[in-house]
């Protein structure tokens, strides 16, 4: 077994084919099969099902994906401990995706400017997922919804804090929260993640018991719908500009426990901790620039 074999494997599971796996890593379908059948017959396990076109990996491969892709993080900090103190390599990242369409992107294009030899990895998930894979030494760093309690061996740097407020169509009449909440559906924001579950949370804590209607996992669906005129929700305030069509009422809700937090999770004494301060500076400075 190899890292070649590893990344292959990988591959294939990244671009869904034989031929495409090929074609990414630099082989011949013929290359590819073979060094799928070299790692089976070391493992003595069937990695791929070669009765389906094009051939699957099956179980027993994709959980050897996830080894390999944690055997080729180790590799990059094991590299990376032969530049350490400078912007070279790879940083693993994860995001949740509210912060990817606006916040994200102007920091990475800084970052990759100054340091050009940093190669940045992008991966988009669930808070929780997020924490758990940085923990597991898959991701040097995610920017996540602060959590509760901070899971052991991680720290966090603060990026942003946004208020929490309802928003409704401007058709919908009535000014005070628990009016609007009594009268009209409501569309959670998924409560799978860690603001839909801070967002239950406030709720809660104010006697507030939404008449539900729909659950979505992306805020640009949650403001769709509401300015639709399908319900109100409750959101954390967004960063850039604002979606085309009507103009939604946004009503702040009070209160230190309704603010959403965005924070950079990393392991603690983490070897590429100057690079996640580099990007942490870049994110809080794309925080004010689209806020302005």
């Amino acid at each position: 077994m190899n890292l070649r074999q590893l990344r292959t494997l990988v591959a294939i599971a990244e671009q869904g084919s034989f031929t495409a796996a090929g074609e990414a890593v630099g082989l011949s379908h013929s290359a590819v099969s073979l060094q799928v059948k070299a790692l089976e017959d070391e493992l003595g396990v069937t990695l791929a099902d070669r009765t389906l076109r094009p051939p699957r990996l099956t179980d027993r491969g994709l959980a050897l994906v996830e080894q390999a892709r944690r055997v080729g993080h180790i590799i990059e900090e094991i590299r990376a401990l032969g530049v350490e103190g400078t912007f070279a390599g790879a940083l693993m990242l994860g995001v949740v995706p509210t912060a990817l369409v606006y916040l994200l992107p102007p920091a990475l294009a800084r970052l990759q400017a100054a340091h050009p030899q940093l190669s940045i990895r992008v991966r988009s998930g669930l808070s929780g997922d997020l924490a758990q894979a940085v923990r597991a030494g898959e991701l040097d760093t995610a920017l996540v919804t602060e959590p509760v309690i901070m899971p052991e061996g991680l720290t966090a740097r603060r990026v942003s804090a946004d208020p929490l407020e309802l928003i409704a169509s401007n058709e919908f009449e009535g000014s005070e929260l628990a009016e609007l909440i009594r009268h009209h559906p409501f569309i959670w924001f998924s409560r799978k993640t860690w603001a839909g579950q801070q967002i239950e949370r406030v709720l809660a804590a104010r006697n507030l018991r939404p008449r539900e209607a729909m659950e979505v996992d992306a805020l640009d669906a949650v403001e769709a719908l509401v300015r639709a005129g399908l319900g109100i929700s409750v959101v954390p305030a967004r960063h850039g500009p604002p979606q085309s069509g009507p103009a939604l009422r946004r009503i702040p809700i009070d209160g230190e426990d309704a603010i959403r937090k965005l924070c950079l999770i990393e392991r603690e004494a983490h070897p590429r901790a100057h690079v996640v301060g580099a990007l942490h500076a870049e994110l809080v400075g794309a925080t004010t620039a689209v806020s302005a």
